[in-house]
């Protein structure tokens, strides 16, 4: 999306990329093991503006980031993949489409899969009730502390989602792959808040200009 003048304490990680990895983890039902991630500065003064990561999950899933504050109109879309067709996902307008994997379709696709691969099939449109997603969060956490039932995300996946942003900020910077090992609980919340540390100018260096 466009550059958001109002931020300047973090980079395009921080602010965007770490929503689209709570989803991941939400949609997989799985834990990000490992990261990696290019990461440039064009037009903000300290942190990155533009990343482009690759995500793995502990069920074997990939995933693909494409983030950035360059382009000058807002997209926000999520794609899921698998053997029988693909879901797309507009946030902006909440419209939800399935592109069918024709070749998937049919009791024959393990031994169809082998000989033709994939194959455009029908596209499916999927209604969707459309709530403002803000009023809809704040709903839910105001019914949970009315209510006391169990909040849907936990402080703990905010924690997860904070380390896992960081680890791809880390990797930009060092140009490498990075390794999560599980953690929970005392170990999360020290391991995010010694990568949250500043150097010591005060702020953490782009990695690229």
């Amino acid at each position: 999306g466009p550059f958001p003048d109002r931020i300047r304490d973090v980079g395009v990680v921080i602010d965007l990329a770490v929503h689209d990895l709570d989803v991941m983890r939400y949609v997989c039902g799985a834990e990000i093991v490992r990261v990696y991630a290019e990461t440039e500065r064009h037009i903000h003064s300290t942190f990155e503006d533009l990343l482009t990561g690759i995500i793995r999950l502990s069920d074997g899933t990939i995933g693909t980031l494409r983030v950035n504050w360059l382009t000058p109109t807002k997209i926000r879309e999520l794609y899921v993949t698998g053997e029988r067709g693909m879901f797309r996902l507009d946030y902006l307008t909440q419209d939800l489409y399935f592109f069918e994997n024709a070749t998937a379709q049919g009791s024959d696709w393990d031994t169809m899969r082998v000989l033709r691969g994939v194959s455009e099939g029908r596209m499916i449109r999927h209604v969707v009730a459309k709530k403002e997603p803000l009023r809809a969060e704040l709903e839910s956490f105001c019914a949970c502390v009315c209510s006391g039932a169990p909040v849907p995300v936990t402080g703990e996946d905010g924690l997860m989602a904070v380390h896992f942003a960081q680890a791809l900020v880390t990797s930009g910077l060092e140009h490498r792959a990075i390794d999560l090992p599980a953690l929970d609980g005392v170990a999360l919340r020290n391991a995010v808040s010694s990568s949250l540390q500043p150097v010591p100018n005060g702020s953490r260096p782009a990695a690229s200009a």
